[in-house]
Formats: C-alpha cells, sequence, structure tokens
C-alpha cells in the first residue's frame, strides 16, 4: 500500500483537503482535486503560491515528490484564462456587476495576518495505537488533520472562542458550500441613494435605503485571542499612582500582535509599554483628555516598532490589610455599558485591515484591560472585546447607558436625526423557551467578549528592567513624586555611567521627555537613536551619545546637578 499524503487545496470558493500517494504522479492531484471539487472542467491551474509564479504542471511524468510537494502542503487553485465560470454551479444564476465587491487595492494588512495566511492552519494528530488499522505511513479518520476550527478539539482544549482566521477558514471551507461572502460591517444608519424615489429621512424612508432590525448574537470569535505583558513591573509601575493618590487612572498599551500557538490560528497581543495621556481621575472616575503630545507619540512608537494594541484601566477600592474589593462578576457586570461604549469607541479607531472584508477592514485587534480586584481580594487583571455588532452600534449613535444599572445599555429612541432600526436579543423566560426581547434595556454580556491576560513565567523587556536605579516619572501625573522637569531628568541621567546610556534612554517615558525637551531641541536628531533601540543595539546608541546635540544637553546635565 503506497503512502498517502494529505494536500491542502485554496481556491476561490474555499479549502478542501485531498489525498494523493506520495509516490504518485501530478496529474494524479490534478484527478483528485477535480473530483473533490466537482469541477465541470480541468481548466485549472495548481500553484505554490497565491501569485502563480510557482506553477505544478499537470503531468504524467513529473512525480509528486519531484513537484516538492510533502504532506501538510497548501496549494492555491486558479482558473486558466476564459473559465471564469469554472466554480459556478449549474443552479447559480450569471453574476452582474453589482452583485460582486470591490476590494480596495492599497489593503495592507498587519504582519501577523499575513504570516497567518501562509499557515496551513490544521491540527496534526499522531497515530493512534488502538483506533488505527493501517501502518505508519498511512492516515485515517482517526489521524488524519483537524481543522482548526474542529469543535471537538476546541472543547478538548477549553477555547472559549474561535480564533478570527479560524473563523475565515470556517466560512470559506468547501466549495459545494457556495461562494464565500465576503466579510460586511454592519449597517445600523439610513442609505439614502439615487434609487430611493422619495425625499431623505425622516420625510421619506423605504425597504431600500431602511436599515434592517438586527438580533445580537453572541460572537463566535475574536480578533485577538491572548494579551500578555512582557513583565509585571510594567503593571506594577501603572498602579504607582493608584497606590499613592488613590484615584484611578487609565493608560495606552503600546507592543505588537504576534501569532500565538495556544490556539489554532490564534493571534496575542504583546504589551510592551503603557503610555498615560492627560487624563481627570477621582477614586469612581476617569476622563482622558486630548493628548497634545499625540503627533509626538505617533511617531515616536512608529520608530520604535511599536503599535497602539489596546488601552487599560483601574476599578480598584481598597480593603482592610492590603487588600482590594471584589465588585465585579457574574452576579454583577464585568464590564459596565459605559465602558462597554468606551471600548467599542476605541475598536472602531483603529479598525482591522482585512482582505476579505468588503470595504477593506472588518473588526479591531484593539483590546480592553480593567484591573480590579478578584474573588480572593486580590489586585489581577482582566481583558476583553466587544463585539463587532457592539462596535456599530456604537459607530452609528444607537448604544447608550441606563443610568443606574452597570449591567445594562439601552437602544435610544428614532428621532428627526437619527433612525434608531430595532434591536433584539433572544432571552429563555422562567419556562425555559426563548424569546425575541427588544433591547430596551440590553444586558450587556451580549456585547462582551472576554480575552485572557497574562504574563510569561520568564520575563521579557523590549525596554530594560530597571532594578537598581530610580525610574523616570511616568509623563501626566499630577504627583509630587512624578514631576516631569529638567532637574529630575539630569539627576535620572546621573545615575548611569557612560557604558550605560542605552539602558537610560531606552524607556517611552523619557524618550517622550527627551522629544519634547524645550531646552535643547532632540526631536529631528533622534531618529538614528530610536533605530538602535528598537534593533536592540547597545552600541550603536553609545555613538549617538558621542554627538551633538547630546554632549551639549549632558553638559547641561552636570551643570544642572552640581548647581
Amino acid at each position: 500500500m503506497s503512502k498517502q499524503i494529505t494536500i491542502g487545496v485554496q481556491t476561490p470558493e474555499g479549502q478542501k483537503r485531498v489525498q494523493v500517494s506520495a509516490t504518485g504522479k501530478a496529474d494524479e492531484l490534478y484527478k483528485n482535486v477535480f473530483k473533490a471539487f466537482d469541477l465541470k472542467s480541468m481548466e485549472f491551474g495548481l500553484y505554490k503560491d497565491q501569485k502563480k509564479a510557482q506553477l505544478i504542471d499537470n503531468s504524467r511524468i513529473k512525480s509528486i515528490s519531484s513537484a516538492g510537494l510533502r504532506h501538510g502542503d497548501r496549494l492555491f487553485m486558479f482558473p486558466r484564462a476564459s473559465t471564469e465560470a469554472l466554480f459556478k454551479s449549474a443552479e447559480a444564476p450569471a453574476a452582474t456587476p453589482t452583485d460582486g465587491f470591490k476590494v480596495p487595492s492599497a489593503i495592507v494588512e498587519d504582519e501577523v495576518d499575513t504570516l497567518i495566511h501562509k499557515q496551513v492552519g490544521t491540527i496534526e494528530r499522531s497515530r493512534d495505537n488502538i483506533s488505527c488499522q493501517h501502518n505508519a505511513n498511512s492516515q485515517c479518520v482517526h489521524c488524519i488533520p483537524l481543522d482548526p476550527f474542529d469543535e471537538s478539539y476546541l472543547k478538548e482544549k477549553q477555547i472559549k472562542f474561535l480564533s478570527f482566521h479560524s473563523y475565515l477558514r470556517k466560512m470559506s471551507a468547501g466549495a459545494s458550500k457556495g461562494k464565500f461572502a465576503p466579510l460586511k460591517t454592519l449597517n445600523c444608519k439610513v442609505i439614502h441613494t439615487s434609487s430611493c424615489s422619495h425625499q431623505p429621512y425622516p420625510k421619506g424612508i423605504c425597504s431600500k435605503c431602511q436599515p434592517s432590525a438586527i438580533t445580537l448574537n453572541r460572537q463566535s470569535w475574536r480578533h485577538t485571542d491572548s494579551i500578555i505583558f512582557e513583565n509585571p513591573q510594567l503593571v506594577d509601575r501603572f498602579l504607582q499612582f493608584w497606590r499613592e493618590s488613590g484615584a484611578q487612572r487609565a493608560g495606552w498599551l503600546y507592543g505588537r500582535y504576534e501569532v500565538y500557538p495556544d490556539v489554532p490560528l490564534g493571534i496575542k497581543a504583546v504589551v510592551s509599554a503603557i503610555y498615560e495621556p492627560p487624563q481627570e481621575s477621582s477614586k469612581d472616575h476617569i476622563k482622558i483628555l486630548p493628548d497634545p503630545k499625540q503627533e509626538v507619540l505617533d511617531e515616536l512608537t512608529r520608530c520604535l516598532g511599536l503599535v497602539k494594541v489596546g488601552w487599560i484601566f483601574t476599578d480598584l477600592m481598597p480593603a482592610p490589610n492590603g487588600q482590594v474589593k471584589n465588585f465585579r462578576g457574574m452576579d454583577t457586570h464585568f464590564l459596565s455599558a459605559q465602558e462597554i461604549i468606551t471600548a467599542a469607541h476605541y475598536q472602531n479607531m483603529n479598525m482591522n485591515p482585512c482582505r476579505s472584508a468588503e470595504g477593506g477592514e472588518f473588526g479591531s485587534k484593539f483590546v480592553t484591560v480593567c484591573v480590579t480586584g478578584n474573588k480572593e481580594n486580590e489586585i489581577h487583571m482582566e481583558g476583553y472585546q466587544v463585539s463587532n455588532q457592539s462596535m456599530a452600534l456604537v459607530r452609528d449613535n444607537i448604544l447608550i447607558p441606563t443610568k443606574d444599572a452597570a449591567e445594562l445599555a439601552y437602544i435610544r429612541e428614532s428621532t428627526d436625526d437619527n433612525y434608531v432600526p430595532d434591536v433584539f436579543f433572544m432571552q429563555k423566560d422562567e419556562y425555559g423557551n426563548e424569546i425575541k426581547k427588544l433591547g430596551r434595556p440590553l444586558p450587556v454580556e451580549y456585547l462582551l467578549i472576554d480575552v485572557p491576560v497574562s504574563t510569561p513565567k520568564e520575563p521579557m523587556a523590549t525596554f530594560p528592567i530597571l532594578t537598581e536605579k530610580k525610574v523616570f516619572p511616568v509623563e501626566n501625573r499630577l504627583l509630587e513624586s512624578s514631576i516631569q522637569d529638567f532637574n529630575r531628568f539630569a539627576t535620572y541621567i546621573q545615575q548611569f555611567r557612560s557604558a550605560e546610556f542605552f539602558d537610560s534612554v531606552a524607556d517611552i517615558h523619557v524618550l517622550m521627555f527627551m522629544a519634547n525637551l524645550d531646552i535643547m531641541p532632540l526631536r529631528e536628531f533622534m531618529g538614528p537613536l530610536l533605530a538602535s533601540i528598537k534593533a536592540g543595539d547597545k552600541q550603536e546608541a553609545r555613538e549617538w551619545s558621542y554627538l551633538d546635540p547630546w554632549t551639549n544637553l549632558q553638559a547641561l546635565v552636570q551643570a544642572s546637578t552640581m548647581a
């Protein structure tokens, strides 16, 4: 019995796995693909890449092995010229110019999405000595790789949500399931077009321009599957404000998105730094204010290779013996309606570029982290995203909080300025029957997706962790201990020897102070320094310190500390 290998075949209609003999010829692969997809013609090509640069010839001479194909590889199938009907079923009507969608040519997906698109994504399984009755070179239903969206595997591993890319693979799996429709962002607004034979709303409305009623569903996938802080010191430094003042605090999370191997085709947000914008806060209130230094921050983080991956806020109440109160959870709420609306607003400001979406964007990877008290009355972090439906409701000014119930939101009533479609959710009555209810009010649990938060067993540090030095004050803190001025900067810098220059400046709070320094403008000269910090090149950073204007600034630092 010849060894069978499995090849994944991706088409514009979806993906299937095709088995072929490892010692067979290339034409056998073409015939098996033809049968698997129930095609009408052999006028198609199989390629190793999506750019159609590496064609697998339909040859009776060339073998599978000579084509460089191995078990688990993925090929891309495209119709040859003048065979666009290859994937159309006999029952399907001919497409019209308005049936399809046009993806903007300028979509630049995140690097992590590009990496995941290249992955086969199947879950490998070893041979089961009891269930598998074949030799080690073959496969059967008990050991063939599973799809990344396999329900039994996800349940076994206690994975609550599909990763977004697993969701995409599930939606496009199998050509027999019909054409994969582009992802569409929910619209809740009246869209008056030239085809409407009436005056704009509120004077007129019709079925063409009126948004449909919405039934909220619990989202089965999430765009970000894990949140990881590089080290505990990041959060500890952030919490120092609450410890000193008793007031709550918020900050932006900067870092990167990476492949998350613990979830099939998953993505994790890795947090490298927390920047604290201008804000007003008290023991039960936070308001983030406009940041006059936002442009500098955007430029600086871009040069460091960091992106804004989310936001963090505290909701802490002290309890006796150094503990904190626990008042969030199943019996009350995880996030309040107001917090969900704020999270949805930030997700709308940080949309996810997506090649499969009708407008080139779909959902968001942006995460929310709440620091609060757990059942053991200890400080802990909870991670969340809000659903794509929630993002649309907030974007179109439909969702508002209730006055006195944090766990309930409310759907606005229609006005002359804003038409609001009916928004329903499903709820069980006292007899266990599913009933449809209008979202006035609306339990916020329908809008929320939890995301695990952790720190690694072996701490990471994009920026050095200072254990024997006093750290530089964090920006925008109205505390005596956190004043940022030149004297405090000079005292901070003087702690370091010249050989420790990299460690002294590789800190987002220090770099922001340097970039906004009035006494010695540094911003236009910091490009090479930021590049060396991004690369982790301590020697290159030290060489920058020998140049003007840093040497001039160092003279001012020495004069300041001697005064």
